[in-house]
């Protein structure tokens, strides 16, 4: 395993974290029906392997990863990792309401010190609450009497407001951003982990793998790739991402939600690489071409984070978009002009109540999107597109 300095005291950690919003499930969704046998395998053989930096959320498999993370932390696991959890900012309606979910958090790790803690998703709509009830300075008094290492937060919105909120505390010691080579330019991107770096905070990157698009990449993308193991060049798509990121010398540690044991494998191997942060030129220049196709190919940007679920009206927004992006990937890359008709057996395959169709148009989704999508518009071209 290689290792990076993260925090202002330079704190060894493992260039790859085990992100646990995708633990392993009974229904392959990120819900609340962990296999806790299955997801305490793949977590403690990572630590055994080396990972040192678990990240969690008290929102993630239902509201129950904590108490699961908790569970598989047992036995001494504990004390060979740093506990990244985080504060749900649109839960506090009080002052109070800070200490008493921050006490709920530690008492599902069962933990009296949480190593790493995050003000949750960063973005506009929250950075009000984030002011009236004092939170910041509330995470520096949890610091300061060492209830917390680190203190931090995640982001999801523009570079030109993060900027914002990382004047706005000259004491952060990181910040935790959406970042892959199809997202340079996407919320902070590129700008915001150099910003970051300069500011003397550490970067942890989420969603490496854009929700798993970049493993299995489709159409185009995957010709891509095809065509350059004809000629002799065995690029791997998980392979590139991971190294794509930790070629910035400026990231600390990339999160990967790994929901089965192949996984955990694959990118254990990558990150003990000793090129693990160097690309060639020849490579960087396939990502390049990887770049452009991926623009022209997936219409709908979404990371299957689901913050935008349960719909109160049953849509099942992730889903509708996967379908809809791969149709969309598939017809467009191969420039078929015939009927994509797996996608649309998938789709006519959902319950009504599942289906874009059944969208009110409420808005709720939307408020809470990380990725600030359209996604009442989103579901109405996917109606239009599978009822035709």
């Amino acid at each position: 395993m290689n290792f990076r300095k993260f925090g202002r005291d330079g704190h060894k950690v493992s260039v790859l974290g085990y992100g646990c919003m995708r633990l392993p499930t009974e229904s392959g969704k990120t819900d609340g029906t962990v296999i806790e046998s299955e997801a305490k395998r793949l977590v403690r053989h990572a630590i055994d392997s080396g990972v040192n930096y678990i990240d969690t959320a008290k929102v993630y498999h239902d509201s129950r990863c904590e108490e699961i993370v908790g569970k598989i932390l047992q036995n001494g696991y504990r004390e060979k990792v740093l506990i990244a959890t985080k504060l749900p900012i649109w839960d506090v309606k009080s002052k109070t309401d800070a200490d008493r979910i921050f006490d709920e958090q530690r008492r599902d790790l069962k933990t009296d010190r949480i190593d790493v803690y995050l003000l949750h998703n960063i973005q506009r709509g929250y950075w009000d609450t984030v002011q009236k009830f004092d939170l910041i300075e509330w995470g520096i008094k949890k610091r300061e009497s060492g209830e917390i290492g680190y203190f931090g937060f995640s982001f999801h919105d523009s570079y030109d407001f993060f900027v914002e909120v990382v004047n706005a505390y000259d004491g952060w010691d990181f910040c935790q951003l959406q970042y892959n080579y199809v997202g340079e330019s996407v919320q902070a991107g590129r700008c915001g982990v150099n910003y970051a770096s300069k500011r003397g905070m550490s970067v942890v990157v989420m969603e490496p793998l854009l929700g798993g698009c970049l493993a299995n990449p489709l159409g185009k993308m995957a010709d891509l790739f095809e065509w350059n193991q004809h000629e002799g060049r065995d690029y791997q798509p998980v392979d590139l991402a991971l190294r794509w990121i930790w070629d910035q010398p400026q990231i600390s540690v990339v999160l990967s939600g790994m929901s089965a044991y192949n996984q955990v494998k694959q990118n254990l191997k990558i990150a003990s690489r000793k090129d693990y942060g160097k690309l060639t030129q020849e490579e960087l220049q396939f990502i390049l071409r990887l770049q452009r196709e991926y623009d022209k190919s997936l219409p709908i940007k979404c990371t299957k984070c689901r913050y935008c679920m349960p719909c109160p009206d049953g849509v099942d927004i992730p889903l509708n978009f996967e379908l809809y992006n791969n149709h969309s990937a598939i017809t467009k890359m191969k420039e078929e002009k015939s009927e994509n008709i797996l996608n649309k057996i998938l789709y006519n395959s959902m319950s009504k109540q599942q289906k874009a169709s059944n969208c009110v148009k409420c808005g709720k989704c939307e408020k809470i999107c990380p990725q600030n999508l359209p996604i009442r518009e989103y579901l109405k071209t996917i109606n239009i597109t599978f009822k035709s």
